[in-house]
């Protein structure tokens, strides 16, 4: 992909269903680049039963840099944000042709649970689902130190800061329910947290813990991660094929 936001040799790639397509799911990365130390999302994704793919485009976009999906402060070519929504999401809504715009959905464990999250309240007309699994930072600790590479700045950490954004944006996600909140992998105090977080602020979400897996991508937290986007999904968008831009 050539993108403004990103240094040279970015790239997005998709699995195409065979059926019409329902929705666009955006498989975030945990890895800078093409990395597969934690696994390979699109191919667990193939992995999953057929029913939990039918009408799915699935989408893994990667980043030049440790994916948080933040802005940092100064440098042009780490916009991660800038890149998804400006960059990403356009394509491949683009290889729709005329079809009607399916919702779009996020998908994410770890850091990429951390950005899904942030994603959906600073952007709660793009987005309309994140289904995350073992989470980040949504308990008591400091920022991860690629976090802070990132970002740039203390004041943009805490723009993304994802508790607060919760509680910015809680009004906006009060409605219908629009979170998955899975765990426990190796980050049970973040699943708590959240969890309890939600709570409080009266944001309807969908809480479990009965997907024990290893903290990398993995079919086993993949398939409920799945199966609660999927309700979600049915719950607050009866006919994903008739939402229009």
């Amino acid at each position: 992909m050539e993108s403004p936001f990103q240094r040279p040799g970015t790239q997005v790639t998709v699995i195409w269903p065979e059926q019409r397509v329902r929705r666009v799911v955006l498989a975030l990365p945990v890895e800078k680049g093409d990395g597969r130390k934690y696994g390979h999302s699109l191919a667990e994704i193939g992995r999953l039963p057929a029913r939990l793919r039918d009408g799915t485009v699935f989408a893994a976009p990667t980043f030049s840099e440790s994916p948080w999906l933040v802005n940092h402060t100064f440098r042009a070519d780490c916009q991660q944000e800038e890149h998804l929504v400006r960059v990403v999401v356009p394509t491949v809504l683009a290889m729709l042709g005329t079809q009607a715009r399916p919702p779009v959905h996020l998908l994410g464990f770890s850091k990429g649970g951390f950005a899904a999250l942030n994603l959906l309240t600073r952007h709660p007309g793009l987005f309309a689902v994140a289904s995350v699994w073992d989470a980040s930072l949504l308990s008591d600790r400091p920022p991860h130190p690629q976090l802070v590479e990132v970002a740039g700045s203390t004041a943009r950490l805490d723009e993304y800061d994802v508790r607060q954004n919760l509680r910015r944006h809680a009004r906006a996600l009060q409605g219908a329910r629009r979170i998955a909140l899975g765990g426990i992998g190796t980050l049970e105090a973040d699943w708590t947290a959240g969890r309890q977080l939600l709570e409080a602020l009266g944001i309807p979400h969908d809480a479990y813990r009965d997907a024990p897996a290893n903290h990398r991508w993995d079919t086993a937290w993949l398939a409920p991660a799945m199966r609660h986007l999927l309700a979600l999904e049915a719950s607050s968008l009866p006919d994903p094929s008739a939402r229009k831009e």
